[in-house]
Formats: structure tokens, sequence, C-alpha cells
């Protein structure tokens, strides 16, 4: 039976047909046996930068470390905006130099992460994660060549337009923080977009494949 995949969770859920990424974040939480993402949050940058990134660097090429972040830029937040910049081009040149997938966290920083990652020459495969905005924005992040993952967000019914024009092959699914089911993220996409549930799970498994280069999830 082919899983259902989780790219992005800050808790493991006891769901055995779901393959789960286990976001750990850099100085902030022990790093993990299973597979995970690690990376510096733009909410939890140490005084001592030069530290926590040489930590990052220590886990990051660790067969069980699949990607880069989360890392990226937020405007709601009160870390220096210099220091959230230089926190994530740093992020960026390492998953370069490792050649692993990039996970964005971006609040109200789009123009800025896309010019960050132009002016970086990320070469890597980029997906912005907990994407919740409109069709024109998606847009506008997939025919720059990157992914979306989609979570929670979509059960509010505001994403509908997105989810029947997406390209399938540019997109993934995600609980981040929260407790709900990814099968149930999974569902209604399937519902909005009318394509049945194995049709979405072969599509987000070769999605993984291709960006992740990890077989081991079915």
């Amino acid at each position: 039976m082919l899983s259902y995949i989780d790219i992005h969770t800050h808790q493991l859920q006891e769901n055995p047909d779901t393959f789960q990424l286990l976001n750990c974040i850099i100085g902030k939480e022990d790093f993990p046996a299973q597979p995970c993402s690690v990376g510096i949050h733009p909410w939890y940058v140490n005084d001592d930068i030069e530290a926590q990134f040489e930590l990052l660097k220590s886990q990051a090429s660790k067969e069980n470390v699949l990607a880069i972040g989360e890392c990226g830029l937020d405007k709601i937040i009160e870390t220096d905006w210099n220091l959230q910049t230089e926190i994530f081009e740093k992020q960026i040149q390492l998953a370069k130099e490792l050649q692993k997938p990039l996970i964005i966290h971006c609040v109200h920083a789009y123009q800025e992460i896309f010019a960050i990652l132009k002016d970086q020459k990320a070469t890597v495969p980029i997906i912005f994660h907990g994407f919740n905005k409109k069709a024109e924005l998606g847009n506008s992040i997939l025919n720059q060549g990157y992914y979306v993952s989609l979570g929670t967000s979509i059960l509010k019914r505001n994403q509908d337009d997105f989810i029947k024009s997406v390209e399938l092959n540019k997109i993934f699914f995600e609980t981040d923080n929260k407790s709900t089911n990814v099968v149930d993220i999974y569902s209604y996409f399937c519902s909005v977009r009318k394509i049945s549930m194995s049709d979405l799970q072969e599509q987000i498994v070769r999605n993984f494949q291709n960006v992740f280069r990890y077989n081991n999830i079915e």
C-alpha cells in the first residue's frame, strides 16, 4: 500500500501508513535519528550565530537529513532583519553544497526571498512550506520552478481555486505543528481536484522521490 507523505511536521504522530519528515530546529531541539530536515528557523536565531551555524553544518550532512530548513524570513518577529538574511543566505549555500532541497519559512517576505534565492543562485529544489495564500502568488512560486507544500489551511476552503489548477508535480502536503492527520489534507485536496486518492498518492510519492532522492517510503 502506498504511504501518505507528510513532508514537514514538528511532532510525529502514530500513523503507520504515513511517512513523516520531522523538522529539527537547530539550537532548540535535539537531533533525531529518523528521517528529518534540519535548519535554523528565523524565530530561533541564537546570539552566537556562528556556533549555531557550525552545529547545523555538523548535522546537515548526515544520511537521515533529507533537507535543509525550515529557514527563511519573517517580517512579524523581532529578530533583526539583517541577521535573518545572513543566516538564511548561509543555509542556501549549505543546501547547495550538500545538494539537498531547501524548505522555506516565509511570512510577508515573498519578494525578498525570491530576490535572495536568485542572488544566491539557489539551484537545489526549493519548497515553500505551509503555503496558505491565493492562487496568484502560488502560481508565481511555481513559475519560478519552486514547489509548495499545502497544510491544514486548505481545510478552510479558501484555496480551492489554487487546488483546482496547481501543477500536481509541484506540490506536497504537511501537518506542520498541527495535530491534524495528513490523510485529511489529502482527502480534501482529492475532493476539490476531483482526483482519486491512489492517483494523488502515486504523484506525491514521485514528487518526493524526485526532490528528496529518498525511496524508502512504501
